[in-house]
Parts: C-alpha cells; sequence; structure tokens
C-alpha cells in the first residue's frame, strides 16, 4: 500500500489485499456478521412470500368451499335426510338450499374422517351460518326430527276405528287420506300379489258383501312407519305382519311326536293324544279369522277359549251364534243393550239373523283370539256351555250358561247395567 501527502493530504491506495485487510480490521469489521444474516435474510423473505402465497391461496379456498353462505344468517331451515340417501346426493341438496357452497367438500371431508357411515336420516336444522365441519357434526350427530312415527293398533279395532286413529295422530295427513285408506281396504284383490292373507280375504265367497275386505286382516301391533308412508303403504305394512300371526298360529307342530331326554340320557318318544275335537274350520284361515274377530269383540277379560267353546257348540250344533257385536258392527253402533228392531235388522253380518258366521271379519282380531279360534276349551265345550253375557261392562266379566233358560235370567238380571253403561258413554260424548 503506498501513501504520500499532497498539501498536507494523505492519499491512500488500495491494493486487493489491503481493501480485505481494512475491511476485516477496519471500517467494515462487521462482514461477518452480514455473511451469518444474510442466508436468514433468504430463508425469512422467502417464508414471507410463501406465507404470503398461502394466505392468498387459503383466502380463495375458504371463500369458495369453506366459507358459511352467510355468516350473519343464523336462522335455521329444516333439512331432511331421506332413508338410504349417499352423502353425495345430500351434499348436492345442500347446495341446492343454499346451505353449503361446494358438494364436493363435504363428501371429502366426511369420507377422509370416516363419518358417511354414520350420517342418519332425519329432518335436521341447518342455518346459513353453519361452518362445513358444524354441518357435518349436525348430520352425524343423530339429532335429526325421525323420519318415521310409532303407531299401535289395538286389537279389536275395526277398519274405521284404525283409520280414525291414524288421522289423530298425524300418519294420515288429511280426510282425502282417510278416506284413500278405507277404499283400499275395500279392495283386497289389490293386495293379492304381496299378501297370502289378502288374498283369503279376496277369495272368500262372501267377500261382495263385506263392509271392507280387508277387515280382520290388519294385524294389531305397535310398528314404526315412514312419515311419508301412503295409505297403501300403512295397509301394506299391516297386512305384512299379519303374514307372520297366520304362519305362527297355523304352521304348528302340536301332532308331531316330541323327543324327551332322561336324566340318564335315553330319548323318549312322547305321542301326543289324540284330538277329541275337529275344528271344521282348520282349513279355512278366512273362517277362523271371522270367528276370532267375535271372540276378540266379546272377550274382554281373557275368556277367549271360552267364548270359542261356546261359538263352536253352536255351529256344530246348526245354531245362530247370536253374537252381538255382529250386529254392532252392521249398524255401526257402540250400543250394549240392543233392541229387537237391532236384532232383527238386515245384514249379512246380523247372527241373530242368519245362522252361522257372518259376512266377514268385524274387526281385526290379536294372536290369543285367532289361537282360541282354532283352539277352543274343550273340557267347557263338553260341559255343554251354550250361551254367555256381559255381566260386568266395566271390567267386561262374562256369565256362562248352559241352558236357554238359565241365560235369559241371566240376561234380564244384568241388562240394567248396560243400560246406565250405554247412558254414562252417552253422556261422556
Amino acid at each position: 500500500m503506498a501513501r504520500r501527502q499532497k498539501n498536507g493530504v494523505r492519499t491512500v491506495r488500495y491494493t486487493e489485499e489491503t481493501l480485505h485487510d481494512e475491511r476485516k480490521y477496519g471500517f467494515y469489521w462487521y462482514e461477518w456478521i452480514w455473511q451469518l444474516l444474510r442466508p436468514l435474510s433468504i430463508v425469512l423473505i422467502s417464508l414471507v412470500l410463501v406465507a404470503g402465497v398461502g394466505m392468498k391461496g387459503w383466502d380463495y379456498v375458504y371463500s369458495h368451499y369453506l366459507m358459511p353462505m352467510n355468516p350473519a344468517d343464523e336462522v335455521t331451515v329444516p333439512f331432511t335426510v331421506e332413508p338410504g340417501q349417499a352423502v353425495s346426493t345430500v351434499s348436492n341438496a345442500l347446495v341446492d338450499q343454499g346451505l353449503l357452497r361446494n358438494s364436493a367438500v363435504l363428501k371429502y371431508m366426511m369420507d377422509f374422517q370416516g363419518l358417511s357411515y354414520r350420517m342418519q336420516p332425519g329432518t335436521y336444522d341447518i342455518a346459513p351460518s353453519m361452518t362445513v365441519n358444524e354441518i357435518i357434526d349436525a348430520l352425524v350427530s343423530n339429532a335429526g326430527k325421525s323420519q318415521e312415527r310409532s303407531i299401535t293398533i289395538i286389537p279389536g279395532w275395526t277398519v274405521d276405528d284404525i283409520a280414525a286413529y291414524l288421522q289423530r295422530v298425524g300418519a294420515l295427513k288429511s280426510d282425502t287420506e282417510v278416506e284413500q285408506f278405507k277404499t283400499l281396504a275395500g279392495d283386497a284383490a289389490r293386495f293379492m300379489e304381496y299378501s297370502y292373507a289378502a288374498s283369503a280375504a279376496a277369495q272368500a265367497p262372501s267377500v261382495g258383501q263385506r263392509k271392507y275386505q280387508l277387515e280382520g286382516y290388519l294385524a294389531p301391533d305397535t310398528y314404526r312407519i315412514y312419515n311419508t308412508a301412503s295409505p297403501e303403504d300403512v295397509l301394506k305394512t299391516l297386512l305384512g305382519q299379519m303374514e307372520i300371526v297366520l304362519d305362527a298360529a297355523f304352521n304348528t307342530d302340536d301332532d308331531e311326536t316330541e323327543y324327551i331326554y332322561t336324566e340318564d340320557g335315553d330319548i323318549i318318544e312322547v305321542t301326543p293324544p289324540p284330538r277329541i275335537f275337529a275344528n271344521p274350520f282348520i282349513d279355512d284361515r278366512d273362517k277362523i279369522i271371522t270367528l276370532a274377530s267375535l271372540i276378540e269383540k266379546e272377550a274382554k277379560t281373557g275368556d277367549f277359549a271360552k267364548v270359542s267353546a261356546v261359538f263352536h257348540n253352536r255351529i256344530r250344533l246348526d245354531m245362530r251364534l247370536e253374537s252381538c257385536p255382529t250386529v254392532q258392527y252392521a249398524l255401526n253402533i257402540k250400543r250394549l243393550a240392543l233392541t229387537d228392531s237391532d236384532l232383527s235388522s238386515e245384514s249379512p253380518y246380523n247372527t241373530y239373523r242368519y245362522t252361522g258366521l257372518p259376512a266377514g271379519p268385524v274387526c281385526n282380531p290379536s294372536v290369543r283370539a285367532i289361537e282360541a279360534a282354532l283352539n277352543p276349551d274343550q273340557a267347557f265345550m263338553a260341559e255343554g256351555y251354550m250361551y254367555f253375557c256381559s255381566k260386568d261392562p266395566a271390567s267386561g266379566e262374562l256369565q256362562f250358561s248352559k241352558t236357554k233358560e238359565e241365560h235369559e235370567a241371566a240376561t234380564a238380571l244384568f241388562r240394567p247395567l248396560w243400560i246406565e253403561y250405554d247412558r254414562q258413554n252417552e253422556n261422556a260424548a
């Protein structure tokens, strides 16, 4: 490095080596710090740029796919998921109703989280302010209003009773649907391909005389039906259960040999005793259902087999059944105390006027009544009971008699109770 003075001013000339030394030890002593900060600065600047791009991308994704339709609108609207609907169908429906921005996002998120199978049918309250995750939580929370309702058909109800009940609970939603239900209940042939029970009714010789051709074949039970079920759907459900009831009642193994084991492990054959009673209707399901409907209406306290015994005794002797429920059904009345005019009324249901079974069932009987029609109390039959009447209208307790004189005396004794019972019911109505 050469130095000289000119006019008292020192002049410095740098070589590459002297410049390096100057920076290292002189004014540029911090070069080593820069060597450290420079790559760090590059990394930080790169991260800022990446973050900026990422935020921009996130803003785009959020605004186009994940953002609630209207964050300020928290008013919920009902959204229904039908049974069996796929997630993609539900996603599209949410988009169509303005509750979701993109259908694919919800489907992918539910599939990724393994939640698709947990989506439940029902009606959910969804708001435009809800995020995708909030909508998913709602759909898998089981909080939807059920698309099904429970209905209970009571033994002894008629088609008219069932229709009135279904309208009362909302299963039949209008007078029009009630009339459709009744019209369909009068057309057993419509259900023949669906139900063997309906076939039995449709092929009965007296089917043309019946008020409702499906009367007796709508099995009393508790059911779950869809809120959207049509009158025809409801009838199919009840007929389907009747298939099960009839199969259980008629397809028994009572006459088959049983095998039991002794304590020593030996097998003993047990042959059931021969049947003393030959049921004349054993091969006619329609007649059994008809008889069971009478038993159902007459027996209130568990006397099903005894009532059946009386009816079978009268049938065996070709006597009129003289069952009050047949008259009540024909005239559409509820009174217990029937008049002479009632008892002589013209109707193919009137068993006071005509011998044998009525034109058809007068209600929808229970399993117990059907079993009693098939298996009357044989000891009671053998004792010769031929009559019964109501002893206590409130409880349904019956008075059984063997002779006509005993029956007429019982009728005279208890008739005032029937009249008072009718009066109380009339006032209550």
